[in-house]
């Protein structure tokens, strides 16, 4: 009886297996909000995922949340600064005329190899008027405890 065992390369899907690969799995979420006092606000929801590896990644949704809003995709007028990083974003354009609140995405980031917790704050460039009162800049800021 031979005890040599024939052997051949693994498969890329039987080496994912393997080697744990990317279970996406939500570690942990959370959101926060700006406090204009008008009814324009940012909304910012968080989720840090990790794989097989223990690699994170953290993602960021930007949106809006308004009654009537009508905003232009402007370029590089939202920042997200995390731990003292900044990463710049282009809005998606915002044309809602109804009266009653509505959220609208205006932009996502996708940070790899993140560490927490961090430290988020978002800063998006309107300079528009909102109900007579103008808003240059529209901040909010919390942290992303994972």
């Amino acid at each position: 009886m031979n005890n040599k065992e024939k052997m051949t390369a693994l498969s890329d899907e039987r080496l994912e297996k393997v080697a744990g690969g990317f279970s996406g799995e939500v570690i942990s979420s959370g959101s926060f909000a700006s406090q204009t006092g008008t009814s324009l606000n940012l909304l910012v929801d968080w989720s840090a995922m990790a794989d097989g590896f223990g690699q994170k990644t953290l993602y960021v949704t930007v949106s809006s949340a308004s009654a009537s809003l009508q905003a232009a995709a402007l370029p590089n007028t939202i920042e997200l600064t995390v731990n003292g990083m900044t990463y710049l974003g282009t809005p998606n354009a915002v044309n809602y005329s109804g009266s009653a609140m509505a959220t609208h995405t205006l932009a996502s980031f996708a940070i790899p190899n993140a560490a927490g917790p961090a430290s988020l704050s978002v800063a998006w460039h309107f300079n528009g008027v909102i109900g007579g009162v103008p808003l240059n800049t529209i901040y909010a800021s919390g942290v992303a405890n994972f």
